[in-house]
């Protein structure tokens, strides 16, 4: 009975070791399995905070990109604004004003014949100068119109003055006097015709 007592208080106690080593072992392993899990969610977390920040850091970049393009965008500005004051200190040749001066001062005292060459002088130098291409066609706008009038006015007296000689030599004198008149009164300072006037007058006892 005492041999028997014995073996049932050493099984029992094998017992009672066994299931605490299998509980300590189990424990651990929990412990473990928790730590790796926390490992991962923090992983996780830092995944998805860097995958969050990532959209913020592009805007940023868009930002730095677009005020560099817009600084790009602002220097050319600034370039057109220093090549026009520079074609702003771009002086007019003094040759050339005086010659502008000349071919105006000629049409406005009606003298269109020497107004029509003056003015061809003028282009002649302005096309032949240094001056910008903008400015040369700025200049030879401003006197076109004077150039293009004198033109006109000139050509029209003149066809006066040729039917007037026509007229003349066939002997039809009050038709030709007519035809200078009219030549005249678009022309008065038209040399030509006031001397053609002055002569079929004489001819014809008017004066």
């Amino acid at each position: 009975m005492k041999i028997k007592s014995k073996i049932n208080l050493i099984t029992m106690i094998t017992i009672i070791v066994v299931l605490t080593a299998v509980l300590a072992f189990a424990g651990g392993c929990r412990s473990e399995d928790g730590s790796a899990g926390q490992e991962s969610t923090g992983q996780e977390a830092a995944i998805e905070e860097t995958e969050e920040a990532g959209p913020e850091e592009e805007a940023v970049a868009e930002e730095d990109i677009q005020s560099s393009d817009q600084e790009e965008a602002e220097s050319p500005e600034a370039e057109d604004s220093v090549e026009e004051e520079a074609e702003e200190e771009v002086e007019i040749p003094e040759e050339i004003t005086a010659k502008i001066e000349e071919a105006g001062s000629c049409f406005n005292d009606g003298l269109y014949v020497e107004a029509i060459k003056e003015y061809r002088d003028v282009q002649r130098v302005i096309e032949g100068s240094e001056l910008p291409e903008d400015m040369k066609e700025e200049l030879l706008a401003s006197i076109e119109g004077n150039y293009q009038e004198a033109s006109n006015i000139t050509e029209i007296a003149r066809n006066h003055h040729s039917n007037a000689m026509t007229l003349d030599y066939e002997k039809r004198h009050e038709e030709a006097i007519a035809e200078l008149k009219a030549a005249l009164a678009i022309y008065p300072k038209y040399q030509a015709a006031i001397d053609a006037l002055d002569s079929l007058e004489a001819l014809m006892g008017l004066k």
